[in-house]
């Protein structure tokens, strides 16, 4: 059989999410799999980001982290995803991602 194919598809505020990432990352990569490790979108302007001293850090420690696509998840065997939650929902970055994936469903 081939390796897995695992998308891990984080969104992380200012890094517990993403740590958590890394982590499942390491787990799957250790037992062989192919990953690939994704962010979602950042909706929180960037004025916001710079004037918070967590945001930034946060921000320039995923900079180089690619943006999930539709692509990634056409292309996964299995997918994993870390997000915060929000009032008892998932973070609005995720649920835009998620809800732009519509014609992957149709």
């Amino acid at each position: 059989m081939d390796r897995v194919k695992l998308a891990i598809i984080f969104y992380s505020f200012t890094g517990t999410n993403y740590q958590l990432a890394k982590w499942a990352e390491e787990a799957a990569r250790e037992k062989g799999a192919e990953v690939r490790l994704l962010k979602v979108e950042e909706l929180v302007p960037q004025e916001t980001i710079e004037s918070n001293p967590a945001l930034k850090a946060h921000a320039d420690a995923t900079k180089d982290v690619p943006i999930a696509t539709g692509e990634d998840l056409v292309w996964a065997d299995a997918i994993i995803f870390s997000t915060p939650t929000r009032f008892g929902n998932v973070a609005s970055q995720m649920k835009q991602f998620l809800d732009r994936q519509g014609g992957l469903c149709a």
